[in-house]
């Protein structure tokens, strides 16, 4: 009869795992103690479980329950004495089973559990400002999917003030990837205090989740229908137990669980025991076997909080089981769920270029040629001889070196370099490249000998003469440029087997800015043992070039005959912007060379950039840089091809802004650099000019290494 003790678990079905007949007593097992006898009435019951009471006439559900079970006992108490073997119709089976697994607690606490921990998840996910800035994407060199669609919806949103929907994205992009870490760390502060009140009420909501599940007719329920192309019989069995999942199910290679943590499709076994010797068998082909002996430990460790029986089993352990299969699983599912979630909304729509894995090379014996170009004798060249092979042979157990063509040491660096042998009557004479800030000291030139590329070295004089100085910090910050140089020409032996790429229209305007950053930046890291405090010097190069480029676009820009004469202050910017660059990612791999948080002179760089508003930029810069190599070595082209972006966000810096429009490039040349956190407050023409592209012969000369003036 209906009332406020309302049993999930029915009696008709604890009947048949009686310990005692009079009193209808069984043995009740919980997780953590001993068996306890007691009568069935205080077992699987809770109060209102179903429903309230109800007004007088009306059927609650724990009355329509109480009703259907009517005909439901009499036909398990059939099953209870059915002989061993005997086939049991498949729909009656499949009923009975759905019918006493939806009603159980089982059902209602995995869903509650299922549910708090992913609401757990989901709080622990939002709020906590590192994962939920791994799921944007911005400790990635590309976004999630889900941000760049964001982001492209808002800049469409700007295009009415006047703002072109692709410089928006480009801006909206980078300033999310700046400063994602603070805004994770907002979004997470302002979702904190609301997830109490998101997941309130929420056992009720289960419980009438759970309540319409077991209104549902029987027959409505996918798992009857499922259940029903099985072949039933009874089998005998012995001190069966009967879980609080009541039934379960096996899936092809796998233990049992409690049926409702499989699925229909790919159960092939059910088991539900209606007697602690009779047990209903469902199986998907009839040569399925079924062996009993390890069903009570599968079936203990499937509960949720008890199981019953007609004797106890203390001895065996089976308590201590109790929960673990539904807590493993359940947790395993949502760290699944969660994972997949996070990974999805980390997936980008980046290009699917191939990685390029750095050629393997032996040790092998390799000749090269010390020139003095136009100074000193054989004594001093065989001098410096003798240094550079101690230093290259040191080198090139570790990096390949077998490219080197020779070293070509000049008092006139300038000339020699202009005079050099390229080997090759179509390859260009080489300048320094260096700009007016600073004087060209080093630069690895490509040459041709015998159809093969190398490189040769050429040195100003200075840099030879102080590896043999008195004074230690100027024999440091020499020997420091020559391994560096030479770690930059292993890099293009290392990496000789880079396959070519066609980047977009901004890549093929402005890739070659920062195209050898990679070098520098790999280089600088091999080098940075030699001298740590070499810092300094990379520091004071990038303050120096960006101070250089203001000024030398500001002068471009007053000799713009209008705002469409956009072509010298642009090629400017081009050269400036890559030299800049360059001396950044030495800077960061001198930084990444060094042990950990170890400090060094020049460490401040970040507080120099910030009235400019590039601190935020250069750990960015650096993650990029870095990204761009794997852990096993292998260049990463998805991330190189989009190191161009870099030179945009420095071109913002100097008052430059570039977006694509078809396959053209438009092109701003304003006096308002981009403020820090602010977009620029820039007039967009209504005729934009085009940006200029270089001419055939223009190249942006990769300047080697300089020191200031």
């Amino acid at each position: 009869m209906a009332g406020k003790r309302q049993h999930y678990v029915p009696r008709l079905l604890q009947r048949g795992f009686l310990a005692e007949l009079d009193g209808e007593r069984i043995w009740l097992h919980r997780a953590g103690g001993a068996a306890r006898l007691v009568g069935i009435k205080d077992v699987g019951t809770e109060d209102w479980f179903y429903s309230r009471k109800g007004a007088p006439g009306e059927l609650t559900l724990d009355d329509a329950i109480t009703a259907f079970e009517q005909d439901l006992g009499k036909d398990v108490a059939i099953l209870r004495t059915t002989p061993p073997g005997t086939s049991i119709e498949p729909g009656l089976a499949a009923r009975i089973t759905v019918h006493l697994v939806m009603r159980t607690a089982h059902l209602r606490q995995t869903i509650e559990h299922g549910i708090d921990g992913i609401t757990n998840e989901i709080e622990t996910l939002f709020t906590d400002p590192m994962r939920l800035g791994a799921m944007m994407g911005i400790d990635s060199p590309m976004l999630a999917s889900a941000v760049t669609e964001a982001i492209s919806s808002t800049a469409q949103d700007l295009v009415p003030t006047g703002f072109p929907a692709p410089l928006s994205e480009r801006l909206l992009s980078f300033f999310v990837r700046e400063r994602g870490s603070e805004l994770a760390a907002q979004a997470a502060a302002t979702l904190t205090p609301m997830f109490p009140t998101l997941f309130k009420d929420l056992a009720s909501r289960v419980r009438d989740s759970h309540n319409a599940i077991v209104a549902k007719p029987l027959d409505d329920h996918g798992w009857v229908k499922a259940l029903t192309g099985f072949h039933w019989t009874i089998e005998a069995g012995v001190d069966l137990i009967l879980p609080d999942a009541v039934a379960l199910a096996r899936e092809t290679g796998h233990s049992l669980a409690p049926l409702l943590f499989t699925t229909a499709a790919d159960a092939e076994l059910i088991l539900l025991p209606v007697a602690h010797d009779r047990i209903l068998v469902g199986r998907r082909d009839t040569a399925t076997d079924v062996d009993l002996t390890t069903y009570n430990a599968q079936a203990a460790a499937s509960c949720q909080g008890f199981f019953v029986a007609a004797s106890e089993f203390d001895a065996e352990g089976l308590s201590a089981t109790i929960g673990s299969g539904p807590a493993q699983a359940l947790a395993a599912s949502i760290a699944e769920s969660v994972h997949d979630a996070e990974a999805a909304r980390r997936d980008h729509d980046g290009t699917d270029l191939p990685r390029a894995q750095p050629r393997t090379f032996a040790l092998a014996d390799f000749s090269y040629c010390v020139t003095l170009h136009d100074f000193g004798d054989d004594v001093l060249a065989q001098e410096y001889a003798a240094i550079l092979q101690s230093v290259v042979g040191a080198l090139s157990r570790d990096i390949p070196l077998h490219d080197l063509d020779g070293v070509t040491i000049a008092a006139d660096y300038g000339d020699a370099l202009a005079k050099l042998d390229r080997g090759d009557p179509d390859l260009p004479p080489v300048a320094s490249g260096a700009l007016g800030y600073g004087i060209g000291v080093a630069k690895p030139v490509t040459v041709v000998r015998d159809g093969k590329p190398k490189s040769h070295l050429v040195l100003a004089a200075g840099i030879a003469a102080a590896w043999t100085s008195d004074d230690t910090d100027l024999r440091a910050s020499s020997l420091h440029l020559l391994i560096k140089m030479l770690a930059g020409i292993a890099h293009g032996t290392r990496y000789a087997d880079v396959p070519p790429f066609t980047p977009d229209a901004m890549g093929r305007e402005l890739h070659l800015a920062v195209a050898h950053a990679t070098n520098g930046y790999w280089s600088a890291k091999q080098a940075a043992f030699v001298d740590p405090d070499q810092g300094e010097n990379y520091a004071d190069l990038v303050i120096t070039s960006l101070d250089f480029a203001r000024n030398e676009i500001g002068a471009a820009r007053a000799r713009m005959a209008d705002d469409s004469d956009v072509g010298e202050a642009s090629l400017i910017a081009l050269e400036c912007v890559s030299a800049a660059l360059n001396h950044v990612a030495d800077w960061l791999g001198h930084r990444d060379g060094l042990a950990p948080d170890q400090p060094f002179a020049g460490d401040d760089l970040a507080a120099r950039l910030a009235p400019s508003g590039l601190d935020h930029w250069l750990a960015l810069f650096g993650r990029d840089l870095a990204a761009s190599y794997g852990e096993d070595g292998a260049i990463d082209l998805a991330v190189v091809t989009t190191l161009s972006r870099h030179v945009e966000r420095l071109f913002w810096s100097l008052g430059i802004y570039c977006w694509p429009e078809g396959d053209d490039i438009r092109c701003v040349v304003s006096d308002r650099p981009l403020a820090p956190l602010l977009l620029p407050g820039i007039d967009i023409l209504e005729d934009v000019p085009k940006f200029a592209p270089a001419s055939p012969n223009f190249q942006l000369p990769y300047d080697g290494e300089n020191v200031l003036q």
